[in-house]
């Protein structure tokens, strides 16, 4: 799918499978071509975070967290609140 039709939900759709595969390394890497092709999706950043999260990047993951906050979602706000001051 990726390769006929290279889209910001592809790469998030994929980096899902890969974060429920525990392969948190590659979903980051989708989630930062989602947001590549879509520096509006907060969803991306969102999942981001918490990918960056589960692997013990608490800086990225805050820096990913707070740029979700700013586009819309609600999802991060009270992790950024307790976690990132």
């Amino acid at each position: 799918s990726i390769e006929l039709d290279p889209r910001s939900n592809t790469y998030y759709n994929r980096g899902i499978a890969k974060d429920d595969l525990k392969d948190h390394y590659g979903a980051i890497a989708d989630y930062t071509k989602a947001i590549e092709l879509d520096p509006d999706d907060a969803g991306a950043y969102n999942n981001r975070s918490i990918s960056k999260e589960l692997i013990g990047d608490l800086k990225g993951a805050c820096d990913d967290a707070k740029k979700a906050v700013n586009l819309g979602s609600t999802t991060s706000t009270k992790w950024v609140a307790n976690e990132c001051n």
